[in-house]
């Protein structure tokens, strides 16, 4: 598996704690690890589509995961191909500077209205945030060193688009193509693509790249009548882990389950296997001592959702729990409830409760829908 890291941008941007990364291989160890370490929120990776196959061995990693999008890389021989004229001749092409940094935001806005990607794919995403994720991206490209640059495009001296590509050992890549929609249909994204095309042919590429997502067809059309052609594509998954994200303040508190909460459990439950009940059986399977029930955590947690928040009249929908580690009797435990969503018109919240050790070490991980019905 390749190194995982931090991602500033979109942590800063979606105000979450999220990481990013390629992956080789889905290693359910390591990746269970690294979310437990840094208590990811999301966790977005990409893996080759030849090895899609190993998405469903996040099954076993317990925490919610959703395959966001595939992403498709195509790529042409600079060298050897005979870049055609341009169909609009009255085409302008300047390099942007961040003086022009609002035109660059406005012709943002207009353009990547409902296009969608893999960020729009996961609902604990703002669709605002999305968008202010492309300004962010391709302001990037302004005032920078030749390796990276920003072009606009004017037709009749009206701003018409704009193109961002990078130059990197040899190897030219077009980042992020735009065309205004008044201005499609007119053969204009054909001339961004061969006038780029030019231009890092020009800077000694010999080879030149671009993606999108695989849903983005009219695109697609047009690289292949441009020379070029399919190379790879990667599904983009997104582990949806949420440990340290909140909508609503956090509460915290205390949790200790007794040897009489664990008889209790057993004669309602009648659930009497001795790993609950006999140290030394416990320990013949490795634990410290017996262990509590599963669900007598939940029992327990019941009475918060119940009584306090969202409070008389709450439902539970469904819930999920990860066991990490064993609940021990008279042993002390820290509880943190959060909210990722609050839909206030239906009533409905999707919580997660955190368990941790007197170490700090995370035990228990479970996500709540729940349903508050107001009484009236």
């Amino acid at each position: 598996m390749k190194q995982l890291s931090y991602s500033t941008s979109e942590s800063n941007r979606f105000k979450m704690n999220i990481y990013r990364g390629i992956i080789d291989e889905i290693d359910i160890r390591d990746i269970k690890k690294e979310i437990l370490g840094e208590e990811i929120d999301i966790l977005i990776f990409r893996i080759k589509s030849e090895k899609v196959n190993q998405v469903s061995r996040l099954n076993k990693l317990g925490f919610p995961f959703i395959q966001a999008d595939t992403l498709v890389y195509y790529q042409m021989n600079l060298e050897n191909y005979q870049i055609k004229e341009y169909r609009n001749q009255d085409l302008e092409f300047e390099v942007l500077t961040t003086k022009e940094l609002s035109v660059l935001n406005s012709l943002v806005e207009e353009i990547f209205v409902g296009y969608t990607n893999h960020y729009n794919s996961n609902p604990y995403l703002d669709k605002k945030d999305i968008t202010d994720g492309y300004k962010e991206w391709v302001s990037s490209f302004l005032d920078t060193d030749e390796d990276k640059t920003c072009y606009l495009v004017k037709k009749n001296g009206v701003n018409a688009g704009f193109a961002t590509v990078t130059n990197k050992d040899g190897v030219g890549e077009g980042i992020l193509y735009g065309v205004v929609p008044s201005f499609s249909g007119m053969g204009i994204y054909s001339d961004i693509i061969r006038f780029t095309q030019n231009k890092l042919k020009d800077k000694g590429c010999k080879e030149m790249k671009v993606s999108t997502q695989i849903q983005n067809y009219a695109v697609q059309k047009v690289w292949g009548k441009e020379g070029f052609y399919l190379k790879e594509s990667f599904a983009t998954i997104h582990v949806n882990s949420l440990l340290s994200y909140s909508k609503l303040p956090r509460k915290s508190f205390n949790l200790k389950v007794t040897e009489e909460d664990i008889m209790t459990f057993g004669k309602l439950s009648e659930d009497y296997n001795p790993v609950h009940f006999d140290d030394s059986f416990a320990k013949k399977l490795g634990f410290d001592s017996r262990i509590a029930h599963g669900l007598t955590i939940n029992s327990i947690l019941s009475k918060y959702y119940g009584t306090e928040f969202p409070g008389q009249g709450t439902l539970f929908l469904g819930y999920q729990y990860i066991f990490l580690a064993p609940i021990y009797p008279n042993k002390d435990y820290n509880v943190e409830i959060s909210f990722m969503k609050e839909v206030e018109k239906t009533g409905l919240y999707e919580s997660l409760i955190k368990i941790k050790d007197g170490k700090g070490n995370i035990c228990v991980v479970s996500y709540n829908t729940l349903k508050k019905n107001i009484i009236k």
